[in-house]
């Protein structure tokens, strides 16, 4: 037997127990997990789902469990909520004017796939014997657009 199967004997029969008996209880489980050797293990909540279908029997949502990673003690702190300062309507305005100015028809034809035209200009430089490719410039990056 493979020493790295991850498959053992009655595992889907405890794993179904488990997830019954927790959706039953309506709780969760504590457990200490470790993605992989040599990593520290985390404190994780496995909280249980049930299996969701619709009108027709087709599964929306599989039975299982999401995994919530919990915070160490030095994860949390305490911040200072101050009162509420609501905005202005002049800000409130200013604001529907940035994002309209955000808003612009998508279409796939208006940019260019970078890794596909740094390949083409690796190319061309094959073929006319140059040094170095010109590099293409990204436009869909996102240091492109606060330069």
């Amino acid at each position: 037997s493979d020493q790295y199967s991850l498959y053992f004997a009655g595992s889907t029969t405890l794993f179904n127990a488990l997830l019954m008996k927790c959706l039953e209880r309506e709780v969760m489980a504590l457990c200490r997990y470790t993605a992989r050797r040599n990593t520290p293990p985390r404190f994780v909540a496995l909280v249980p789902q049930e299996e969701e279908v619709d009108e027709q029997k087709v599964q929306i949502a599989p039975p299982g469990f999401h995994i919530i990673f919990l915070p160490y003690a030095d994860d949390k702190r305490n911040v200072d909520f101050t009162e509420k300062v609501p905005a202005s309507q002049e800000q409130v305005d200013k604001m529907k004017e940035i994002i309209q100015k955000l808003r612009f028809k998508y279409r796939t034809d208006s940019f260019e796939n970078p890794v596909l035209q740094q390949h083409f200009r690796n190319l061309e430089a094959l073929a006319l014997a140059m040094t170095e490719p010109e590099q293409a410039e990204d436009l869909t990056s996102e240091n492109y657009w606060w330069v």
